[in-house]
C-alpha cells in the first residue's frame, strides 16, 4: 500500500531503514564494497582487502518536502512513528493496492448500487453549514471606556 509522507519540519530528516523491519518481502539493502585492512596472522603482513556487504537504505526528506509512493513498511519503523507523534512528519495519503480494493467500490455504473436517478439528485448543504462568516461581535457595553485622555 503506497504511502505519501510530508515533512513538517524546516530541516532535513533522515530515516534509517533497518533490514529486519523494512526488508520483509524483498531485500532493499544495497551492496556496498568496503576496503578494509586485512592482516595475515602467520606473517603479520597487512594488505587492503575488498569486502562486499549489504548496507540498509535510508529515506531522506528535505525541509517541508512531500514524498509520494513510499512503501507502507515505513510506518512500522520506530523513528517514523516517533516523528509522526512529535509532529515532524505527517501521513498525507495511504493508497490501497489494486488487489485490496473492495468489489463494491469497483461496481459497474449500471449496477443497482449506482442508479442514474441517484446521481441526478443534487445534494444541497444545510443553511447552517453554508455560513462561513464568524458570528458578529457583541455591541460594546456602557461600562467599557475608550482609551485615551478623559475629558
Amino acid at each position: 500500500m503506497p504511502v505519501t509522507l510530508e515533512s513538517r519540519a524546516r530541516r532535513m530528516q533522515v530515516f534509517h531503514l533497518p533490514h529486519d523491519v523494512f526488508c520483509r518481502d524483498q531485500c532493499a539493502c544495497a551492496d556496498v564494497t568496503v576496503v578494509v585492512v586485512a592482516e595475515n596472522p602467520r606473517t603479520g603482513e597487512r594488505a587492503p582487502k575488498r569486502v562486499t556487504k549489504k548496507a540498509p537504505g535510508t529515506i531522506t526528506l528535505l525541509a517541508l518536502e512531500r514524498k509520494p509512493g513510499l512503501p507502507s513498511a515505513l510506518l512500522d519503523l520506530a523513528q517514523v512513528k516517533a516523528a509522526i507523534g512529535r509532529g515532524y512528519l505527517r501521513v498525507i495519503e495511504q493508497t490501497p493496492d489494486k488487489a485490496a480494493v473492495p468489489a463494491a467500490a469497483v461496481a459497474a455504473p449500471g449496477s443497482p448500487t449506482h442508479s442514474p436517478a441517484q446521481a441526478a439528485i443534487p445534494v444541497s448543504p444545510s443553511p447552517a453549514a453554508t455560513s462561513s462568516s464568524p458570528a458578529p461581535a457583541p455591541p460594546p457595553t456602557a461600562a467599557a471606556k475608550p482609551l485615551g485622555k478623559e475629558a
